[in-house]
């Protein structure tokens, strides 16, 4: 039986996509090359067939604990706009997809149902169980609605003034991994390649400007060791691929290029292995790299890519299973960091004798 995982691996993208792709979301956004892929993948390998007879035992299964007296929670998505604010979209979508598998076992004692496209209107909220703020989101806390909402959660970025519970990586501890690594290499001339933060107003839709917890650990590196952050700090608009490229073009037209470059995340990365390529500078030798994320393609790249795992679907079930722990009576906020690790590739200059291990 041909599943998500399938077609995502043929496809070459995540399986959120694929969900997304195939349900007919209209508020995904795709390149028609990409869903016209996913698309054949599905045909070919007989998804829709298997697709039904799912269906049908999910119907079955509805009905079934719809007649057990399950309870329905009602739970809010709230998310910003993909659209104007630059980002990565599938580590969202593979957060939320997490997060509703986690919240569907149909062990629990709840069925919950989902509502989001919500327009930036606190009324638009009333009638809610619970709230969980997915992305760089303002709220306002003292607002009746969101008082009134009893289980609430903030997912990569803190809740305000701490007053509800929050699930977002640490940062900090993301950085210092990378230089560590950095420096285990005997690597001390390090570079950092990251992007603004961008925060969304919920209720007037205006977007601040910021700097990104990456690039505030990196500064404070820089000055713990007296090094002027303004020499090794180069901040593009976003974390697409296409700034990682223009941005190392110009470090590389400017003589600036030093020996290790951290980037705050892959997709940066992605683009600054073009330019590299381009100018015949050897990743793994002539600069080693490392990246900020684990998203899919970052084993298939040449040579394939050094960086830190922030486990971006073990988020999205840390996430719901830190919702469950308000529904099942836990008072109190929570903050809560999921663990990061470090992925050990090619993109690295080694010391003599050491070997890479194998993925």
């Amino acid at each position: 039986m041909a599943t998500l995982t399938d077609i995502a691996v043929a496809c070459g993208v995540s399986k959120a996509t694929v969900s997304r792709v195939l349900n007919n979301d209209s508020d995904f956004s795709v390149s028609p090359q990409t869903r016209n892929d996913i698309l054949s993948a599905a045909a070919s390998m007989n998804y829709d067939t298997d697709r039904q007879l799912r269906s049908k035992k999910k119907q079955n299964t509805t009905a079934s604990s719809e007649n057990t007296g399950k309870s329905t929670l009602k739970i809010g998505i709230l998310s910003h706009d993909l659209s104007e604010i630059p980002t990565c979209d599938d580590y969202y979508n593979q957060i939320f997809s997490n997060i509703v598998s986690t919240l569907n076992n149909p062990s629990l004692p709840f069925h919950f149902e989902f509502r989001h496209s919500f327009h930036d209107s606190y009324k638009e909220l009333e009638g809610l169980d619970g709230l969980i703020v997915l992305g760089k989101l303002r709220l306002d806390p003292s607002h009746p609605v969101i008082a009134s909402i009893k289980y609430k959660l903030a997912v990569d970025y803190q809740a305000p003034d701490n007053l509800f519970d929050s699930v977002r990586i640490n940062f900090y501890e993301a950085v210092n991994t990378a230089i560590s690594y950095f420096h285990s290499q005997k690597l001390y001339d390090i570079g950092y390649v990251g992007a603004y933060d961008y925060i969304s107003d919920f209720s007037t839709g205006k977007i601040e400007k910021t700097l990104d917890y990456r690039h505030k650990a990196f500064i404070n590196y820089c000055l713990h060791n007296q090094i002027d952050p303004q020499k090794k700090i180069w901040i593009t608009d976003s974390f697409a691929s296409e700034d990682g490229y223009r941005m190392i073009k110009s470090i590389i037209a400017k003589k600036q290029l030093p020996t290790a470059l951290l980037f705050a995340s892959d997709d940066l990365a992605l683009g600054a292995y073009k330019a590299f390529q381009e100018h015949h500078i050897e990743i793994g030798k002539d600069v080693s790299v490392i990246g900020i994320d684990d998203l899919y393609f970052t084993s298939f790249l040449s040579p394939p890519l050094t960086t830190v795992s922030l486990n971006i679907p073990l988020i999205g079930t840390v996430a719901a299973d830190t919702l469950l722990s308000q529904i099942q009576g836990r008072a109190y906020p929570l903050t809560i960091h999921p663990p990061i690790r470090l992925v050990e590739r090619k993109s690295c200059r080694l010391l003599s004798g050491k070997t890479f291990p194998t993925e």
